[in-house]
């Protein structure tokens, strides 16, 4: 079951999102781009930061409410693209990047693959949400 939340970091009231399961339930937040999950809790922040980025680990907050961790997220939705945080603690960004066919001079070292991320042309957006309608996977969420 999904419902919409007053998100933790951004306070947005319109744009964040807990997928309820079971056992567990995650978090998104459209407006922000962090998300969560109900296991990300402090007993496994080493195995969070194993698996994120240097950037990803830096920014991430705690909701002192739920007990558990927000990280920005990223997204990647196969041929769609992938949308990921770039910068410094301090300055950053979302980047899309799209999937291309992979081009002459690099097939012979991807000889498996037909395309790849095309991170050299990322484009740059300031909020998530503007990552997510460029993607296509946010076209009914609306500003505000």
């Amino acid at each position: 079951m999904e419902r919409v939340i007053k998100c933790p970091i951004c306070n947005s009231e319109h744009h964040c999102f807990e997928e309820m399961q079971e056992e567990y339930s995650s978090y998104m937040c459209f407006n922000c781009g962090f998300m969560s999950d109900s296991r990300f809790t402090k007993d496994n922040e080493d195995k969070m930061e194993q698996d994120g980025t240097i950037l990803i680990n830096k920014l991430k907050k705690f909701d002192e409410e739920k007990g558990i961790w927000w990280r920005p997220s990223v997204v990647n939705m196969g041929k769609l693209g992938i949308i990921y945080p770039e910068g410094t603690e301090d300055e950053w960004q979302w980047k899309y990047a799209k999937t291309i066919p992979i081009p002459e001079e690099k097939r012979e070292a991807m000889p498996n693959y037909s395309s790849m991320l095309d991170t050299e042309n990322a484009s740059t957006y300031n909020t998530f949400l503007d990552a997510c309608k460029e993607m296509g996977i946010a076209k009914d969420i609306t500003d505000g």
